[in-house]
């Protein structure tokens, strides 16, 4: 009998650290991504800076140049 009672008690527990768990990870992620999205997003959009080129282009192909460069040898070798 009381053996029932404890795992009763302790999976009502659990049941609640997960839900108040939860409640904090969202309320965390959302601060943390409203601070850090919102901090850069103002001012791009103030200066006119865009990361993703989302605007169709009158272009015949979507391709971007890309422009290569000879690079010194040690360069290569040296990634990071």
């Amino acid at each position: 009998m009381l053996k029932k009672v404890w795992n009763f008690i302790k999976s009502a527990l659990g049941q609640v650290s997960k839900a108040i768990s939860n409640a904090v990870n969202f309320a965390l992620l959302f601060i943390v991504y409203f601070i850090g999205i919102g901090i850069v997003s103002i001012p791009m959009k103030l200066f006119g800076k865009h990361f993703l080129e989302l605007k169709k282009q009158n272009r015949k192909s979507s391709w971007h140049e890309h422009k290569v460069t000879k690079q010194p040898l040690e360069k290569y070798y040296r990634t990071f």
